[in-house]
């Protein structure tokens, strides 16, 4: 039987676990799928991203989304939402010219500095203003790299988990839909990667769901402090592989 993007069943049995740790991390912290998970994948075949991650990451922003959206402040996300409109499109087209080697250095580029930033605590003043640039560098991102969370977290640094969350993937939520809506209209989204979402979903369910149990030991400082480490090391990895 023949997998899709000539995937071998090592391959597939490998994805499977990354999956499930990256969702559990997810879970615990609030982000940390798409950031762990794009700079591996992409090593593996750079056709999955951003369209097979987008897909599997949707259903957890969603969930988080629902189970509290009562907290989302929309005075403050809106600047955001707005961005990721107007980034979207730039990104598509990015996504379209760039080249596979070019997609894997932007990849490991954004992780990169998004470690970078965590490790620094870098902060960006919230205002209108530079909400919307955020979420247009987040459209961006989050269509060339599934990676859309950093310049969305610099603006929230600061701010109490309760707020940060669900604002967070209140965004997250509307930015992958409108991801997945422009790769499904410019040809991008193909049957091969549903094929492989009805494969991967169910680790990334399960992950999510045990993540407490998972990591019941662990503190959340710890997870994130090795999040921002391998941030950092395998965005590194990816860029040089790429351009040596």
């Amino acid at each position: 039987m023949n997998l899709p993007f000539d995937l071998s069943y090592t391959q597939i049995f490998f994805l499977a676990i990354l999956f499930y740790l990256s969702s559990a991390i997810q879970g615990v912290l609030g982000f940390g799928f798409a950031v762990i998970s794009s700079p591996i994948v992409v090593q593996i075949n750079a056709d999955l991203v951003p369209q097979l991650l987008s897909l599997l990451a949707l259903p957890l922003a969603i969930r988080v989304f629902f189970r509290e959206k009562e907290k989302v402040n929309l005075k403050l996300v809106r600047p955001l939402l707005l961005g990721r409109l107007v980034g979207g499109p730039i990104g598509t087209l990015l996504l379209l010219n760039l080249s596979t080697k070019y997609l894997s250095i932007s990849v490991g580029f954004i992780v990169f500095i998004g470690g970078v930033a965590s490790y620094f605590g870098w902060v960006i003043k919230r205002n209108k203003t530079n909400s919307f640039l955020a979420g247009t560098f987040s459209g961006i991102f989050g269509m060339t790299a599934a990676v859309g969370g950093p310049p969305v977290a610099l603006l929230y640094r600061n701010t109490k988990s309760e707020e940060f969350r669900p604002s967070l993937n209140s965004v997250f939520s509307f930015g992958i839909l409108i991801t997945l809506t422009l790769l499904f209209f410019t040809g991008k989204l193909s049957f091969d990667h549903l094929y492989l979402f009805v494969i991967f979903i169910p680790f990334v369910l399960i992950g999510f769901g045990t993540s407490n149990m998972l990591f019941s030991r662990v503190s959340d400082n710890f997870i994130s402090i090795s999040v921002t480490y391998f941030s950092i090391i395998s965005g590194l990895f990816v860029i040089l592989k790429n351009i040596i």
